[in-house]
């Protein structure tokens, strides 16, 4: 019976059966952000609303079968992924969060670890997700870790540094 019971503990330690149900908004945000890989897509369904709005510095993206797809392509290629939030503004139904992204992946940086700030808007309604904006820098995350316009993007910016 010990055995068992112990089972169920690591089990559900691990995530194992958990369910957004009984969560508030901000908790349903920042849970889908800290569990979502590629191997649990199907938590899109239980977050999202079927006719999710959702942008990012990429683009517009209406429905939960086109953001499943977004995720599953941006996924791919993650070794891994950390959003550590450090606060959130909440109101009524709408949360904002503001979050750093670490991501590690062998196609930006060399493989090594790529520190991104952000903020993130999400609307509800009836429990789940109808808007999702995302805002980070675009150039910090994606065109600065690339080789060669990395290093001319740093020089450019560079040039318009203020020294302090």
């Amino acid at each position: 019976m010990k055995i068992i019971l112990l089972i169920l503990l690591f089990m559900s330690s691990l995530g194992w059966g958990q369910t957004m149900n009984n969560m508030t908004n901000r908790e349903k945000f920042q849970f889908i952000f800290e569990k979502l890989t590629k191997d649990n897509l199907y938590l899109i369904d239980e977050f999202y609303d079927p006719n999710i709005e959702f942008h990012d510095p990429v683009g517009m993206i209406k429905g939960t079968k086109k953001i499943k797809a977004y995720y599953e392509n941006m996924y791919k290629n993650v070794k891994t992924i950390r959003f550590d939030f450090s606060h959130f503004v909440e109101a009524g139904d709408d949360v904002v969060g503001v979050w750093t992204m670490t991501l590690e992946t062998d196609k930006l940086n060399d493989g090594k670890p790529i520190v991104l700030p952000g903020t993130s808007v999400i609307k509800f309604s009836k429990g789940k997700a109808i808007y999702h904006r995302d805002y980070f820098d675009m150039g910090a995350f994606v065109y600065e870790n690339v080789p060669v316009l990395g290093f001319i993007i740093k020089k450019v910016k560079d040039r318009f540094k203020v020294e302090e």
